[in-house]
């Protein structure tokens, strides 16, 4: 009787190295989030990397682009960390950014891409809390994003990969459908460039098993001297993993989630990420031989 309870508290114990799982009520099957969940993310300026698109006006070309407001653009982004908040010249500058789940929609159908888009998309509404905190500032704000129900819809969603241009657009989508084919969504982004002609030819896309990549080759977009590759994922639940944006070889930008959504420890050094995951296996381990030898004894 007391090895079974001493075995019953060990095994307890080693509960508490699990994360907790939330249960919610029946939700549309392309939604992989759930209410209450926190996605943590970084983002990353790589101040020093930045001379050529500067030298070479990339960021003026890219307005043409762009379908939305100039807050959204990638020159704002080191406009915002490197200029605005004036850091210490670093080579790296890091931003975290929370995202908390409070509540998911049924599911509608309107048209949420006016005047971008007039079709009419099937949804789930996400209403959310999310911001920044960047050392002593903090600034977080309600708002709604969606969750759109297939692959076309996404594609649309990122107003045929605009967004893609920037960390910033990239927010505003953190979340695709769990059941998108990327394959079909990079097909479609290649017939969508075909037909508008002119400089959006020259952007080509692969797709992988969690996303895809576009790249733009050197005079692509007449002012580049240097390639342009972009780098987006996301996990099997559609969830937002993470962004590149690389001129010339050189990482301009990253957004991601440093470590598995819904943890509640914040990561900030992939190197930090490796001894934390050493460590909970090495103490999984340790638990698992003691409980052997309590069972031998």
């Amino acid at each position: 009787m007391g090895k079974t309870k001493t075995l019953s508290l060990l095994i307890i114990g080693l509960l508490f190295f699990l994360p907790f799982v939330k249960v919610s009520s029946a939700q549309a099957s392309y939604v992989g989030i759930q209410e209450g969940e926190q996605h943590v993310r970084k983002l990353s300026l790589y101040k020093g990397n930045w001379m050529e698109y500067f030298m070479d006006s990339l960021g003026d070309n890219l307005k043409n682009l762009w379908p939305l407001d100039p807050l959204s653009e990638l020159t704002r982004v080191y406009t915002d960390w490197a200029v605005y908040y004036s850091p210490p010249p670093t080579y790296e500058i890091r931003t975290t950014w929370p995202f908390t789940v409070n509540t998911i929609s049924p599911e509608q159908t309107e048209m949420i891409l006016y005047p971008f888009d007039n079709t009419s998309i099937t949804f789930t509404a996400v209403y959310a809390e999310a911001g920044y905190q960047f050392n002593a500032v903090s600034f977080l704000y309600d708002g709604t994003w969606y969750i759109v129900n297939d692959t076309s819809s996404f594609l649309r969603q990122t107003l045929n990969l605009t967004l893609a241009f920037s960390p910033y657009g990239i927010m505003g989508v953190p979340f695709a459908p769990k059941t998108i084919n990327w394959t079909v969504f990079v097909t479609e982004f290649l017939g969508v460039m075909s037909s508008k002609g002119g400089l959006y030819k020259n952007v080509s896309a692969t797709a992988q098993s969690n996303g895809y990549s576009l790249h733009v080759p050197i005079q692509g977009f007449e002012t580049n001297s240097e390639t342009i590759d972009i780098h987006v994922t996301y996990d099997s639940n559609g969830v937002f993993i993470s962004y590149e944006f690389l001129y010339g070889g050189k990482k301009l930008t990253q957004y991601r989630i440093p470590i598995p959504a819904n943890s509640t420890l914040l990561i900030e050094d992939d190197w930090e990420f490796i001894i934390y995951t050493l460590f909970f296996v090495g103490g999984i381990s340790i638990f698992i031989v003691f409980i052997k030898r309590q069972i031998k004894k």
